[in-house]
């Protein structure tokens, strides 16, 4: 048990003798890459983010904030773990996410806090915009895309209503891994 609430690593270098304590930071982050790594290769191999990584994220989430007694920004923290899915909602509700990728911003959003998950689902749409240009440039279907979205508009226009973009239950040539692009926007943040 205390190993578990004790997340703060040791480790113990070769050449100096020395013992060195990662830092919390350093913890944070190297939890935050091994749940993004998971989530993109189960994506990668299903489509799908699972339940059960997000929740055992959570919990260990939750065991590192306890390990950081009186951690100052604790609010911040459970604030960034609700607003991805206040934000992401409408997105889901069009179809245009799904919601193993809003699940994981909230994992995500409860270790680095509000404003940087803010910044990492707004770097993660610009990623997922430049790799979204490039598989279209390369399924040739630039063009098709487009005039689908005009469509789309057009029609949700018309008839005053907020219609699904696309239904993903079936293979569509829209689809991408969203969670490469999560993946990378919240590295930046990290990084930056």
């Amino acid at each position: 048990m205390n190993a578990i609430m004790n997340v703060n690593v040791i480790f113990d270098y070769k050449n100096s003798g020395r013992k060195r304590i990662m830092s919390a930071e350093m913890t944070k982050t190297v939890l935050i890459i091994v749940q993004l790594m998971i989530a993109v290769i189960t994506d990668m191999h299903c489509y799908k983010v699972k339940n059960f990584m997000i929740i055992a994220f959570l919990i260990i989430g939750v065991a590192f904030h306890a390990s950081s007694m009186g951690h100052p920004d604790l609010f911040i923290n459970i604030l960034g773990l609700f607003v991805p899915f206040i934000v992401l909602l409408p997105l889901y509700i069009l179809k245009m996410l799904g919601a193993g990728d809003i699940k994981l911003f909230c994992s995500i959003g409860f270790l680095l806090g509000i404003k940087d998950v803010l910044y990492s689902i707004m770097y993660s749409y610009l990623f997922g915009l430049v790799i979204a240009v490039v598989i279209m440039l390369a399924r040739d279907n630039f063009a098709a895309r487009f005039k689908k979205l005009f469509i789309y508009l057009k029609c949700s226009i018309l008839t005053m209503s907020i219609l699904p973009y696309d239904d993903f239950s079936i293979q569509s040539d829209g689809r991408m891994h969203f969670t490469i692009p999560i993946a990378m926007g919240t590295i930046a943040v990290i990084l930056f």
